[in-house]
């Protein structure tokens, strides 16, 4: 440990991130002879090869496959505490926070966390995308986005990834029609459905439920999003499963009929993001403000 130079961590890292030299060096920027110095050096001290050339471009040896998680929790505690230091004033920062979201924070929550993000920090802004079919590590982890608001089963996201507790609540079922009787499977099977989402978990699970009673929906729409689903349940008689907070809101606004499903049809959400960035505080300041107003929504 005394003879290892602590500055070729980032070198190894980014070299085994990428697998090539040229593009370390263009990350890093650095010269490409730099990069092949420093990864020579790196030989030399660990007395293995750690990357050697092949079609695919740099291949690492099982040594460098075996210290690489040990070397990049060093620079990520190294990262953590540089950005700890920086500190986060939202009364006068900049920043612009970029989140991934389902329908539950986009249709209910937005407008008052955008209500008191105004007032308390005027000059932040906020990206909003939604969620897609990916575990979200490598987003998170670049950059790419700060925070996920995703769903814990069916499962979604990294294990790797941290995360809080957000939110559960059952889903119902949302139509036009009065229903009186009592929502068993076999009936719900009758019906032709909306599918309000091109990837969505909601619709996951319910499909997973039928599954379990071995049913089938019957899909006669696929949508983007929630955006037209209202006005296609009030001109058909098509129905959808959605979450029930959302199903009552549509409900009211519409006059569309809501129905609670089973029991035992629950989503559960949280907050997640990269491990890289745990002590940032614009990040522990975003996730403590997403709380807070839904905790103010929940009372």
């Amino acid at each position: 440990m005394s003879r290892f130079d602590l500055n070729l961590l980032r070198v190894l890292d980014t070299l085994m991130a990428c697998r090539s030299v040229s593009e370390t060096a263009r990350r890093l920027h650095l010269s490409q002879s730099t990069v092949s110095h420093a990864l020579a050096r790196c030989r030399e001290q660990l007395n293995d090869p750690l990357f050697v050339a092949s079609r695919h471009g740099m291949q690492p040896t099982p040594r460098a496959l075996a210290i690489a998680p040990a070397f990049r929790q060093a620079l990520e505690t190294v990262e953590q505490a540089v950005n700890d230091e920086a500190g986060f004033d939202p009364a006068s920062s900049e920043r612009r926070f970029t989140v991934a979201a389902g329908a539950y924070f986009d249709t209910l929550m937005l407008p008052h966390f955008m209500a008191e993000l105004m007032q308390c920090a005027p000059r932040v802004s906020l990206g909003v995308r939604g969620l897609i079919g990916s575990d979200y590590e490598r987003e998170l982890e670049e950059g790419e986005l700060d925070m996920v608001i995703g769903f814990v089963a069916p499962s979604q996201l990294s294990p790797r990834l941290q995360t809080r507790p957000f939110i559960e609540y059952p889903l119902s079922l949302l139509c036009r029609q009065q229903v009186d009787q009592p929502l068993t499977p076999q009936f719900l099977a009758q019906l032709a459905y909306v599918y309000p989402s091109e990837w969505g978990h909601s619709q996951l699970l319910t499909d997973k439920w039928f599954a379990s009673h071995g049913i089938s929906r019957d899909i006669r729409l696929q949508l983007p999003d929630f955006q037209s689903l209202p006005q296609v349940l009030v001109h058909t008689d098509l129905v959808a499963t959605m979450p029930a907070p959302i199903a009552s809101l549509y409900a009211e606004q519409f006059s569309l009929r809501s129905y609670p499903l089973d029991d035992g049809l629950t989503i559960k959400m949280v907050l997640a993001w990269h491990p890289r960035f745990a002590m940032d505080p614009g990040l522990k300041w975003l996730v403590d403000k997403v709380m807070a107003v839904k905790e103010t929504l929940s009372q």
